[in-house]
């Protein structure tokens, strides 16, 4: 059987090209649809309609693994934020809890160096 070449480059060019552009909602599918266009162009440039099948299987699958990696590393990181970042606010919490009890407490210092000797102290 005999490949016309250009013409399979052209077609693979095209679905490369095609695949790229698609947006996606993470880097699992982008890679997957990269690895795939890239894998139908070199196996297409290699061993024309099958090649390009087959590279394209290949490209998907090893692309969808980098992607899922990178996927991963960034759900690691946005959890290391958000977990930094809740740490934050829970020491601001407390630190104004602390600022509170503390002007309390004054208040009531004040308040018994304030009272006469003979007095009863205030109840809190």
């Amino acid at each position: 059987m005999r490949h016309n070449t250009p013409s399979i480059t052209a077609t693979t060019l095209s679905l490369a090209l095609a695949l790229s552009l698609a947006g996606c909602q993470n880097d699992t599918e982008n890679g997957a649809l990269i690895g795939a266009g890239g894998g139908a162009l070199a196996g297409g440039l290699i061993g024309g309609w099958e090649g390009a099948a087959i590279g394209a299987g290949a490209g998907a699958i090893g692309g969808a693994v980098v992607g899922n990696l990178m996927d991963s590393s960034k759900e690691k990181q946005a959890a290391q934020t958000n977990a930094q970042s809740n740490q934050q606010t829970q020491d601001q919490i407390a630190q104004e809890q602390l600022k509170q009890e503390k002007l309390k407490t004054q208040q009531l210092q004040q308040q018994l160096n304030q009272q006469q000797p003979g007095t009863p102290a205030p109840t809190p």
